[in-house]
């Protein structure tokens, strides 16, 4: 009897899926003068990333190890590369996606850049949407990193986006 129950409780246990209760994301915006660049480092949950592509792609996707490494590379760098906008005085900038890994087994990291040839800037306007549609409660942190200054903005689905004055 004993044996049982403790096979049933397992089992009811094993049946339900951890999920976090809050949608985050960090991005990073450095700016290296010294190197003419904007260096962007942006963490997503795993899960949240993996459920965006199930949907929009409507096939089952696993990440870590990839279940298919081309279409989630295609995948990660045109969601990077549409919810992110960066503007240099008032110019809109390319961004350069430079790839992706894994870390602590729950999270995505993806770099990328922007290459800017002056050696200054007055402006920067960003527009960080990531995940605002799909969950509900997403909050995206972008940090600001200059060598003069450092800011952290919180994004949201009211606000996507913020202007810096150098």
């Amino acid at each position: 009897m004993k044996s049982k129950l403790i096979l049933i409780l397992f089992v009811f246990l094993c049946s339900f899926t951890i999920t976090h209760d809050y949608y985050l994301s960090t991005t990073s915006i450095k700016w290296v003068p010294s190197k003419q660049q904007v260096q962007l480092t942006s963490r997503f949950f795993l899960e949240d990333i993996e459920a965006l592509m199930q949907k929009e792609t409507r096939q089952k996707v696993v990440f870590l190890p990839d279940s298919n490494q081309a279409k989630i590379d295609a995948f990660v760098k045109d969601f990077y590369l549409n919810n992110l906008t960066i503007k240099i005085d008032g110019e809109q900038q390319e961004i350069a996606y430079l790839g992706r890994e894994y870390k602590e087994n729950d999270l995505l990291v993806v770099y990328a850049e922007v290459v800017f040839p002056a050696k200054t800037f007055k402006t920067l306007d960003v527009n960080a949407s990531f995940l605002i549609d799909f969950l509900t409660g997403q909050q995206n942190i972008v940090h600001l990193i200059t060598p003069s200054k450092k800011k952290s903005f919180l994004l949201t689905n009211k606000k996507t986006a913020f202007d810096f004055t150098l």
